[in-house]
This record gives C-alpha cells, sequence and structure tokens, in this order.
C-alpha cells in the first residue's frame, strides 16, 4: 500500500485506541506508517508483510508515532529506523528487521525484543563502516539473532539500554585484518546468558577484538564462539573484563607449533612454500597442534640421516675384522685361533693363524641392533651382515695385507613409516708388528654402499608414497697400541684404538608426490677411541683343548655424532634434519670360546655388544677352520 509521502497516515483526536495491521507491503516516501494518538490513547501496530520507505534503505525512516504508547508487532520485513512518542514503548521482533540510522524512542521505559526466531540486522552495507543508534531505549532483549555482519567489520551498535543476552540466542559480528570488529557500545549494563558469539572474518590477524562494551558493568560470557574455528596454527578465544567482551585470536607460524629441532625446521621448509601448495595447505587445516607436530615428523625425511649414522657405525665391522687378523698373525691375546690357509714351497694349506707364510682368511659377521629415540629422531632399527676375506704376509717383522668384501643392511624408523636397505662392498689395507710386549694395529678402509628407502606420509588431508636411491662413501683410517703381560695361565693385554671415520652422501631427489624432498651431497665425521682391556687362557674340556677370551672397553665418539641431512620441498627453502645419535659413550664387550675339535678343525664362537646413550648393539659369529 502506498499513499502519497505516507504509505499509512492515521490521526487519532477522539478517545479510543489505534489499531493498524497490515497483510502486504507498505511503503511511502516519508514513512511506510504514521500513527498520531492526539489523546494519548495506545497505538498498537501488526506487521505481516513488508514495511519499508520508499528508499528502500536501512536508515530511512520505516514508522513513526506520537502522543501515544506504542506497541508494534512485527511478523514480516521491517526495514528502516523508527521515530516514537514520549510514551513507554515496545517493538517486538518475530521476523526480521533491518534498520540504521538513529532510532527515536523519546521518553518512558522503551523496550526492544528480538525474539527466538527472529532476526535484528544494524548493518547492512559492508562497504561502509555504519554506526546505527537506538537514542532513548532502555532495554533490547535478544532471543533470536542479533546481527551486524554483513561483509565488512568497523560497524557500531550504539544505546544507552540495558542489553539483554539470552541463551539460544546468537550476537553476530564481523572482524577483519586490520584488527577491527563490529561493536555493540551501551551505556548502561549488558548481561550474556548462554548467548552464542558467531564471527565472520574479513581476513583476521593475531590480536585482540572489542566485540561488546557495557560502561556500567558486564556479566555473564558467550556459550561458545562459531564461524572461526581454532585449528593448529589459529586459537580464536573469547575474552572478558568487567566492562568488555573479547574476542583473542592468536596467529601461529608452522615453525612456532614444533616441539623438537627437526619438527622446527620441517615447519620451516613447510612454511616457505606458498599458499595453494598442497602441503602448505593441508598443514594449515590440521586441527591441533600434537596433530601438525606427527605431520612435520612424518614430513622430515630423518630416515636419511640416521642411515647417515648407521654408515658410520657399522664401518667398525672392517675394523675389528682387520684388528683381530693382525692379532691372530702373531698370537696376541684375544685372538681367535683359527686357521687360515697359507701359500709355502708345497703349494696352499691350512695352516695355524700366526704363520710366517702369505695367508689368506675370512670372517664372515652378522649384527642387529637399535637406537632409541632422542627425543627428537624417531628409534632406528638396523641388522646387519656380511663378508670379508683377505691376504697378508711377513714382510721385515710387519704382517700387511689386502682386504674386501660385503655386506647387507636393513634398517627401518617405524615410528616414521619409513625403512631402506643398503648393499656397501668394502675394500682395504691393514698392517701390524709386534715390539716385544707393544704391538700396534693399523689400517685404512673405504666402502661404497647403495641406498634404497621408502617412506610413507598419511595425515589429515594429504597422502603420499616416496622412494630413493642414492650411493655413499666411508672412508676411514685407524690404529691400535696394546701391551701384553702374562699371568700364570691368563694373558691381558690393555690396548688404546683410534679411528676416524667420514662418510659422504650423494645428492639424490625422492620419486613421489609433494613431499618429495631433495637433497645435496654432504658430509659427516666423527672419531672413536677405545680403552679396553683383552683376555684369555687355555683350558682343556672334555678331551679338547680350548680358548676362552673376552674383551671389555670404553668407546667415546666425537665430532658429528648427530648425523643430519639437509632436504627441501620443490619450490621451498632448504632445512636440516638430524637422525638418531652415535652414542658418546659406551661400553664395548666380547666374549668367545674357540675349540680345537681335532687335529685339522677349530670351531670358534663370539659375541660382540655395544650399550650406551639409548644404543644397544649385538653381533654374534661362527667360525669353523679345517685343515685339509
Amino acid at each position: 500500500m502506498s499513499r502519497g509521502t505516507t504509505g499509512i497516515r492515521t490521526l487519532n483526536n477522539g478517545t479510543g485506541a489505534i489499531g493498524i495491521i497490515t497483510n502486504g507491503t507498505v511503503e511511502g516516501d516519508i514513512a511506510a506508517i504514521s500513527a498520531q494518538s492526539n489523546s494519548g490513547n495506545a497505538i498498537g501496530i501488526t506487521l505481516s508483510g513488508a514495511t519499508h520507505n520508499t528508499a528502500l534503505t536501512a536508515a530511512a525512516l520505516a514508522i513513526t508515532t506520537s502522543d501515544g504508547a506504542t506497541t508494534i508487532l512485527n511478523g514480516g520485513a521491517l526495514t528502516g529506523r523508527v521515530e516514537l512518542g514520549g510514551y513507554a514503548d515496545l517493538l517486538t521482533n518475530h521476523a526480521t528487521w533491518t534498520t540504521g540510522g538513529t532510532s527515536l524512542f523519546g521518553a518512558g521505559i522503551d523496550t526492544v525484543t528480538n525474539t527466538a526466531a527472529a532476526s535484528l540486522r544494524t548493518a547492512s552495507n559492508g562497504a561502509t563502516q555504519e554506526t546505527t543508534t537506538f537514542s532513548g531505549l532502555e532495554l533490547l532483549s535478544n532471543a533470536g539473532r542479533l546481527t551486524m555482519q554483513d561483509g565488512g567489520a568497523g560497524d557500531r551498535t550504539e544505546l544507552a539500554a540495558t542489553v539483554a543476552l539470552a541463551a539460544g540466542s546468537t550476537y553476530a559480528v564481523d572482524i577483519n585484518a586490520a584488527l577491527q570488529s563490529d561493536l555493540l557500545h551501551t551505556t548502561g549494563t549488558a548481561t550474556i546468558t548462554g548467548s552464542t558469539l558467531a564471527v565472520t572474518a574479513q581476513g583476521i590477524t593475531a590480536g585482540r577484538y572489542t566485540v561488546l562494551t557495557a560502561d556500567l558493568g558486564l556479566t555473564g560470557e558467550f556459550a561458545s564462539v562459531t564461524g572461526i574455528t581454532s585449528t593448529a596454527f589459529l586459537s580464536v578465544t573469547d575474552a572478558y573484563d568487567l566492562n568488555n567482551a573479547y574476542l583473542d585470536v592468536l596467529v601461529y607460524g608452522f615453525t612456532d607449533i614444533g616441539l623438537t629441532p627437526n619438527q622446527i625446521a620441517t615447519g620451516g621448509g613447510a612454511e616457505s612454500l606458498e599458499a595453494g601448495n598442497p602441503i602448505h595447505d593441508a598443514l594449515l587445516a590440521l586441527p591441533t597442534a600434537a596433530s601438525a607436530r606427527a605431520a612435520f615428523d612424518q614430513l622430515s625425511g630423518e630416515i636419511h640421516a640416521s642411515a647417515k649414522g648407521m654408515l658410520v657405525e657399522d664401518s667398525r665391522f672392517v675394523r675389528d675384522a682387520v684388528t683381530n687378523r693382525i692379532m691372530s698373525a702373531f698370537g696376541d691375546v684375544g685372538a681367535a685361533a683359527l686357521p687360515v690357509m697359507a701359500y709355502g714351497e708345497g703349494g696352499p694349506e691350512m695352516v695355524a693363524a700366526d704363520t710366517d707364510h702369505f695367508a689368506v682368511w675370512g670372517q664372515a659377521f652378522g649384527s642387529w641392533g637399535n637406537t632409541d629415540s632422542d627425543g627428537n629422531a624417531a628409534a632406528f632399527d638396523r641388522s646387519t651382515g656380511g663378508l670379508l676375506a683377505g691376504a697378508d704376509t711377513l714382510v721385515g717383522g710387519w704382517r700387511v695385507g689386502l682386504l674386501g668384501g660385503y655386506s647387507h643392511s636393513s634398517f627401518d624408523a617405524d615410528d616414521r613409516n619409513s625403512s631402506g636397505k643398503s648393499d656397501s662392498y668394502h675394500l682395504g689395507l691393514n698392517g701390524g708388528t709386534n715390539w716385544g710386549a707393544i704391538a700396534f694395529r693399523t689400517g685404512a678402509a673405504y666402502s661404497w654402499s647403495s641406498l634404497s628407502t621408502k617412506r610413507s606420509v598419511a595425515f589429515n588431508g594429504f597422502t603420499d608414497g616416496l622412494s630413493a636411491d642414492y650411493d655413499a662413501g666411508t672412508a676411514q683410517m685407524f690404529g691400535e697400541l696394546a701391551y701384553r703381560a702374562d699371568a700364570g695361565q691368563f694373558k691381558f693385554e690393555p690396548f688404546a684404538n683410534l679411528a676416524y671415520v667420514s662418510v659422504h652422501t650423494d645428492g639424490f631427489t625422492e620419486d613421489g608426490g609433494d613431499a618429495a624432498l631433495t637433497s645435496a651431497g654432504s658430509n659427516d665425521d666423527a672419531t672413536f677411541t677405545t680403552l679396553g682391556l683383552r683376555g684369555s687362557t687355555d683350558f682343556a674340556l672334555g678331551g679338547m683343548n680350548a680358548t676362552a677370551r673376552g674383551m671389555l672397553g670404553w668407546r667415546h665418539a666425537f665430532g658429528d655424532v648427530t648425523p643430519t641431512s639437509s632436504f627441501a620441498f620443490a619450490g621451498g627453502d632448504q632445512f636440516s634434519i638430524a637422525g638418531v645419535p652415535i652414542a658418546r659413550d659406551s661400553a664395548v664387550i666380547e666374549a668367545g670360546l674357540d675349540f680345537n675339535m681335532s687335529a685339522n678343525a677349530t670351531l670358534g664362537v663370539s659375541y660382540s655388544g655395544q650399550f650406551g646413550g639409548g644404543t644397544v648393539d649385538q653381533g654374534a659369529k661362527v667360525d669353523l677352520g679345517i685343515k685339509f
């Protein structure tokens, strides 16, 4: 209905009340409805259709009344502000009311009630920061949705009333990256009783957003905050003081979430990727810090660094074989008394290990071990087996020779869904001599290793399978001094051993998807010192001659005892990851029995172990020597 400048206009000079009921659209150029009761009698307006100024703006005048207590029941779509007379006025919104500008309520106890199914909107243009004022209002009671969400933050609703946000109601605001938010401000008091704070972010930044201010005091809290979900990298919480309700936002970088050096480093590498990268975006959506840390661990590629440490550790098998052979060649304390194949004038024959002829020897070995997690890298398990063979001869009081061999290792870090294997070929030189009771043994070796790894990455929103094949080289030099002392049937040998090991790994790029890592070649160098005591004694057992031998020592490692590798995701920055560390201090033990089973056969059984720094490594060896 439209009638000139006012859709509906009434004037009551009598003694009765004014009643207006609409069922359709009512609009007017000045106001949609104007009601004046000069007698001061009540004015009742019931709306069930669209009611608005022809300007169709929230700040345009929709309803004006005067000289009568006004009751407005809105069951339709009311758009615009109201100007009510100086009596106790009541506006109850059961549907939608979109308003702006300044609504005037005049004298009397005036109340606006937004019921449970209703929506009261006080901002509607996201391009401007609007201010809506309820002047003269004494009570704003919201049981439905009170909203300033219009796509732009910084809107304000001003009043001097008591504000009540009831249980089940919603108060909805916008925030932006400039730390601006919509604000409901009253110079009176406010009470929040289980209302929901609904937030729409037009951008977000770390800081405190003020969403409600009550100058005379605020009581209660929001039951929940919706619209923004806290994630691993975003914390959104409501906070309060005596007069304000806040939305506190904390924004974390990927490196802020990690607890371990590897997690922090991987986070930095992932954060360097641009938004839109599948890894970056999947991490950003993770719900908790714990899930982000687990994802960083899977992405780290630390199996490669731990494998470098394994190559450093396993270099000892060559050293031990050389040392044992030189000890055997001179019949030193603690050496296995097994025969070797020697070549003399009559051709090859099996002879005692301390022969002065050209000799060929062989040794098979096996070992298995594990290193516990150090709180950064995951626990690492490995098993190794191999065969070493050599030839040596006596030259001017020195035993000098060559050795070569092959070994195979399998390894895994189950907590990182990673595993691998390596095949190694060894070549070395060895030599030694005795100066009376003093023995000197030395050698140098190089090992060529081919490594193959597989790992899987799976976390919420992302999966990938990765593999790599690359080469590594291990160079080592070592030497030992020992002193023999006999005490009756027991023989003892204190010794000091020094070894230097350098491992180089070639660069590689993993096969797989977005989580594939590229690594440049790198070196790790470590030095080992071992101080210990060997002992042996001969005895008879069941008619056989036998020798019991053993060793107890302390090994100290220094240098690059924590192996590291540098990686980068495609398009990202480089980061460094550490593997499980090599134990700085370890107890090393060895025990063996050699049996002369017959004139032509000798059986040797031995055990070796290394314990320290969360590392347990054990090996067993069985040697059978037969003379032909």
